[in-house]
């Protein structure tokens, strides 16, 4: 019985990456430390909202390129 309450808090402590709240600046700091921790904050809020590679759009117009060069005798001009 213990050891299955180790094995499940062992499994339950994988997906744990960090904190999920930052940490306010102490009430002591200057006024400089305070815009460097909101540059910090801004920098990793703009890398967050991010797109990864494999979510941007890439448009591929090329494709029907190729089937349309050569001559269809269905494409007949409007009457």
């Amino acid at each position: 019985m213990i050891r299955a309450v180790v094995v499940a808090l062992a499994l339950a402590g994988c997906g744990h990456k960090g904190a999920l709240t930052r940490t306010p600046p102490s009430p002591e700091a200057t006024e400089a430390e305070l815009r460097a921790a909101r540059a910090r904050d801004a920098a990793l809020l703009r890398q967050g909202l991010g797109l990864p590679p494999e979510a941007l759009v890439i448009r591929q117009d090329d494709v029907l390129k190729g089937v349309r060069s050569r001559d269809d005798p269905f494409e007949l001009p409007p009457p």
